[in-house]
């Protein structure tokens, strides 16, 4: 930081810049992600793949705050640019299957999905691709194919994350199969491994999956982990919300 503590501005090629919004987004940082450009001066050559590599990765920290219409405006006209990159094309069609999945275009995000290359992801991101299939079979009520895309994923995970995110996706595949017990199960489990960073998602989830099995302390306690380990997502602030009325109902009980 600067004398006045301001944040001092970062340099450097598009590349570096690419590796920090990834970091800063694994870390939950979502808002410091999305600013970070802003305060990034590039130097060198122009590096068209990974200023799309850029966007790409912001759109995940726009929807992770819930702000699903910016991340998908976002993505939006670039394709003539990633068209000459294979895995700025698989990741722009991923993302967009992704975003499609969870805001009510099951066709759609299976289209895009279908349109995103495995081959032309790295392999440490292979899981990501058949979670990605996992909610467009959800979205579009297609549960066997989610369930062997969750599998898949989970076989295909190399990254501690990718494999503490693959019990996650089985668990909201059990849910939709309504094998709440099953995803309650996975849920303890992912809330149980040793990476603990974002997935306030899949804690919701759990905290959700305990309140239907009558638990109510234990869905407690998962919607404290959801604020404590991904405090600036969305899924965080309903938890947050649904502490809060608990409390009130709690309060008013006395």
């Amino acid at each position: 930081m600067g004398e006045d503590g301001a944040m001092t501005p970062s340099s450097g090629p598009p590349w570096v810049l690419n590796t920090a919004v990834d970091a800063l987004i694994a870390a939950g940082c979502y808002e410091e992600a999305l600013g970070l450009p802003f305060r990034f001066v590039v130097r060198g050559s122009r590096d068209t793949a990974h200023e799309l590599l850029v966007e790409i990765n912001l759109a995940e920290a726009e929807y992770n705050l819930g702000r699903w219409d910016d991340a998908w405006d976002r993505l939006r006209d670039l394709d003539p640019l990633a068209a000459a990159f294979p895995i700025a094309r698989a990741g722009l069609a991923q993302q967009r299957a992704w975003i499609a999945a969870h805001t009510g275009r099951p066709e759609e995000a299976l289209h895009f999905w279908r349109r995103a290359d495995i081959g032309d992801l790295p392999r440490h991101y292979h899981a990501e691709h058949f979670f990605t299939g996992a909610v467009a079979c959800i979205a579009a009520a297609r549960l066997d194919c989610a369930r062997r895309c969750a599998l898949d994923g989970a076989t295909a995970a190399i990254r501690r994350s990718s494999k503490r995110n693959a019990l996650f996706i089985r668990a909201r595949v059990a849910a939709a199969m309504d094998e709440p017990a099953r995803a309650e199960s996975l849920c303890r489990e992912a809330a149980a491994d040793p990476y603990r960073a974002q997935g306030g998602d899949g804690l919701l989830l759990w905290g959700d999956l305990l309140l239907r099995l009558e638990r109510r302390g234990d869905a407690r306690q998962a919607y404290t982990l959801a604020v404590a380990r991904d405090g600036q997502s969305a899924s965080a602030k309903i938890a947050a919300e649904r502490l809060r009325e608990w409390a009130a109902r709690f309060a008013h009980q006395l």
